[in-house]
């Protein structure tokens, strides 16, 4: 069954990747380059089945591998790469192409409009994104520019306090769920948020998938489930719509890479863009994607710049949707409801 150790997890059955990863003790990493701390990580990631462990496996120690990781991350964000934009400024001190410094997020709540599997889902919304897409629902919060202009719009975020949130919602929640904008910028300030989350609860990594293979390799052993956002069926479209280079070809590659994860993929269908995304999406996800279940949505509407393109200035017609319902019968999609 697909997403069964999610459900585990959610159940608490088994333990969560994040709480395994700190009970993995790796060896002393201070005053270390970065090459020799990816060395470590890597090799001991190597190491660890995450499926076998049970509560009585868990034992935390340090310096363990989720340390590791925020070590890691501390570094990348003084030259950052967390996303494919690659801008490789130092945080403290600039801004990149996302616009974030320190992390800010809009609201948390329990959130009910997620997949039926999900729900109620702890989400946090992160404020700020490393996309620009014309027809952004949230672009309130995501396309924010951080100064004290918008302190009454985000708030300014603190591991500690949320994860102590967190664990008091979770007797009503699944999971928590990163989402925002978007999570990648915000990475180091997740980890430490799962460094102070001493509650069993899958973790949601709810993304557009735009992240290098660094970020990915620093998920990989903490997060339980990936819930991506497949835009794009090539580049173009991408860097028209969202201002991102080589969006096809990197969103691809990450997913191939967490093939052997558990993965919910959504794909919002845009109006004339059926032959080249939808289309395009679904034969990949059908040609390599065996473990992934797809939530397919019709509900866009023209939102933020959407009717300045005419393409996509308004909602989808009867015959796109029959369209799109045959092709997800055409490549035999595992699909998933609201």
């Amino acid at each position: 069954m697909k997403l069964e150790r999610y459900l585990a997890v959610s159940k608490d059955i088994i333990p969560a990747k994040f709480i395994i990863s700190k009970s993995i003790e790796v060896e002393n990493f201070e005053c270390l380059e970065i090459n020799e701390l990816w060395e470590i990580h890597n090799r001991t990631l190597k190491k660890v089945d995450f499926n076998k462990f049970d509560f009585y496996d868990i034992e935390y120690v340090s310096p363990n591998l989720l340390d590791l990781k925020i070590e890691i991350a501390k570094r990348i964000f003084e030259n950052c790469k967390f996303c494919e934009h690659r801008c490789y400024v130092n945080r403290k001190i600039e801004r990149g192409f996302c616009r974030i410094k320190e992390s800010y997020y809009s609201t948390e709540f329990l959130h009910l409009g997620e997949e039926r599997v999900l729900i109620p889902s702890h989400t946090i919304f992160f404020c700020g994104c490393n996309f620009k897409c014309v027809f952004c629902q949230n672009w309130d919060i995501s396309q924010v520019y951080f100064d004290r202009s918008i302190i009454n719009r985000c708030i300014p975020y603190n591991p500690k306090k949320i994860a102590n949130i967190i664990e008091n919602k979770r007797v009503y929640s699944k999971n928590v769920n990163f989402v925002g904008g978007e999570p990648t910028p915000h990475l180091l300030s997740i980890l430490k948020t799962l460094k102070y989350l001493n509650r069993n609860i899958p973790v949601v990594w709810n993304s557009n998938m735009y992240l290098t293979v660094e970020s990915l390799n620093l998920l990989k052993g903490v997060v339980d489930v990936f819930l991506t956002d497949f835009k794009f069926g090539n580049n173009k479209c991408g860097e028209r719509l969202s201002n991102v280079k080589n969006y096809f070809d990197i969103v691809g590659r990450n997913h191939l890479l967490i093939k052997d994860e558990e993965v919910i993929i959504r794909h919002l269908v845009l109006p004339n863009h059926i032959d080249c995304c939808t289309e395009k999406i679904f034969q990949f996800i059908s040609n390599n994607l065996y473990n992934a279940v797809v939530n397919v949505m019709f509900q866009y509407r023209p939102e933020y710049k959407a009717k300045e393109y005419p393409d996509i200035s308004r909602i989808l017609n009867y015959e796109e949707i029959e369209r799109v319902i045959y092709l997800v019968e055409k490549y035999n999609l595992d699909v998933i409801s609201d």
